[in-house]
């Protein structure tokens, strides 16, 4: 695909924040954005376009977005949506978002096999086994606007683009888990919230990487996470920067 940005989905929320380089933020992770994007731009050779962006300007340009912000909800939490262009420069929209009714990272804390799910989460989110493959490459790996196969997946169900109250559980080639069409993802599996393993070609998102640090899950270093191995009805650990954690419920169709 020859055209084509660089994207990161970043929560504002004055009520809830997270710990930024020892600090605490209404910023959800906004380190962990940046860091993604440089890494991101390596991958795709545009070493020479992030170079420009300083970790300063980066802060200052997210800042801007919130208090520039005139919509609905102002002074709420907001969506803030982050396109790097291949010539280096940073664009951010913004936009109003649900507030959250539990803490973002409840979820995680949550033993399947042991308890029950606390009225504060809300309804579990319909996650329906995909039909077919989502082949993994470069496009996957990292967040870019060329979302095409994500909304491939979600068509076959019948979803919008994005919303709503259900996800598709997308697999790979190999037969493998990876993530949703909007989030990641951990099934529970001897005890413990386990994700896909980098090398599934999964996005290695931000909420993915707190989680991890802090052990609230662990990688799939045993090929645990199979298509053929998702349970109908089971829970699901789901996960993104601007949602935090939720639950979701698997359904499994026939491929």
């Amino acid at each position: 695909m020859s055209s084509f940005q660089l994207t990161s989905a970043i929560r504002y929320d004055p009520v809830y924040s997270v710990v930024n380089h020892g600090q605490p933020s209404p910023f959800f992770l906004l380190p962990y954005h940046f860091d993604r994007l440089r890494a991101a731009a390596a991958l795709h050779g545009w070493q020479d376009t992030f170079t420009s962006v300083s970790w300063s300007s980066f802060q200052s340009t997210c800042h801007r977005a919130v208090q520039d912000y005139n919509g609905p909800a102002k002074g709420g939490p907001l969506k803030l949506r982050l396109v790097l262009h291949r010539a280096g420069t940073i664009t951010v929209t913004a936009g109003p978002v649900s507030p959250l009714t539990a803490d973002p990272m409840l979820a995680a804390h949550i033993s399947p096999s042991t308890d029950c799910l606390p009225p504060s989460l809300g309804h579990p989110i319909a996650l329906f086994l995909d039909k077919f493959a989502t082949p993994s490459s470069l496009f996957t790996s990292t967040k870019t606007t060329n979302r095409g196969h994500y909304e491939a997946a979600r068509a076959r169900f019948g979803l919008p683009d994005a919303g709503g109250p259900a996800d598709v559980l997308l697999w790979n080639t190999k037969g493998m888990i990876t993530e949703t069409s909007v989030r990641n993802l951990a099934f529970f599996r001897h005890g413990l919230w386990v994700t896909p393993h980098d090398s599934t070609g999964c996005l290695p998102g931000v909420m993915r990487r707190w989680l991890l640090e802090q052990g609230l899950v662990v990688t799939d270093d045993r090929g645990l996470l199979s298509r053929d191995n998702v349970r109908e009805g089971e829970l699901v650990l789901v996960f993104n920067a601007v949602e935090g954690c939720r639950i979701a419920v698997a359904h499994v169709r026939k491929v």
